[in-house]
């Protein structure tokens, strides 16, 4: 049987882009064991250049944020792990306290052994536990911020030391689960049901509903865009302009309509003898 990969969902306020970041440098050397999730939607779509803009103007660039909104609602429903980066500014960021909601209500149905788990990562000191959901979530490396460690990499260390053991308990209690589930389900019709408030954990099932693929715009290039322009506007010229204006094959002779004839005569034409007789017309 497969085992089951831990999704650990991260969420942070955009301000907290570079502590993140460190973090997933850390958490990199566990990415075969563990799907990580973070909020990062993709930009707007570019606009088409000018000349394309004339010739396509009925194209409407695809926007790869609405189904990258959806995709990332399923991955926060069907994480195992949350981890919430901790600062005053993401106790002001609305996103972060809809993520605390579904969380706190997944963990509330789940169960003690496989999770979901809820940690605070408290990045600098702040009012958290205060003004927070996370009040009654015990944080990672002991509370303290990671902007007090004299060293900074002591801190990110902690926090993947204590990631690394619960990886490893974890990932064998889904494997026990997943094995226990598919004894109860007849055989060749296993259908896992995932922890969205029935109390039954994620358990790898429907891995394709999670998997985001962008959409690449359609970006010609500009120059072919103005080429093809000009070949419009010289083909409707070309069919607008009169007949006197074209260029024939004796154009270039000058005053070709006062020239006379090529072979002149020497004798003028004669009329006929009337010696000659011309046979009867029918």
């Amino acid at each position: 049987m497969q085992p089951v990969k831990v999704n650990i969902f991260i969420s942070h306020a955009p301000e907290d882009w570079k502590q993140l970041n460190k973090l997933l440098r850390w958490l990199y050397p566990m990415r075969d064991e563990v799907n990580i999730w973070y909020n990062k939607p993709p930009p707007p779509p570019p606009e088409l250049s000018l000349p394309w803009q004339l010739l396509l103007f009925w194209y409407i660039a695809p926007d790869n944020r609405q189904k990258y909104y959806k995709i990332i609602r399923a991955r926060r429903e069907k994480a195992h792990i949350y981890l919430f980066l901790t600062s005053y500014q993401s106790l002001s960021d609305r996103r972060i306290e809809e993520d605390i909601e579904v969380a706190a209500t997944r963990r509330i149905a789940g169960n003690d052994n496989v999770g979901p788990f809820i940690f605070p990562i408290i990045l600098s000191p702040s009012r958290w536990k205060e003004v927070s959901g996370l009040a009654g979530f015990a944080p990672m490396a002991g509370g303290k911020p990671l902007s007090t460690y004299k060293v900074a990499e002591d801190g990110y260390l902690a926090v993947t030391e204590e990631l690394a053991a619960l990886l490893k308990v974890l990932q064998s209690r889904l494997g026990e689960a997943k094995f226990y589930q598919s004894r109860l389900e007849p055989t060749g019709n296993v259908q896992l049901k995932a922890s969205t408030g029935s109390g039954q954990p994620y358990l790898g099932e429907s891995e394709s509903e999670l998997a985001y693929q962008e959409i690449e715009p359609f970006q010609p290039p500009e120059w072919l865009g103005w080429a093809i322009i000009l070949f419009l506007v010289i083909s409707v010229l070309s069919t607008m302009t009169p007949k006197r204006l074209t260029i024939g094959r004796y154009d270039n002779i000058e005053d070709a309509e006062e020239k006379p004839i090529e072979f002149r005569r020497e004798r003028p034409m004669m009329p006929p003898r009337d010696s000659i007789v011309f046979p009867p017309s029918d």
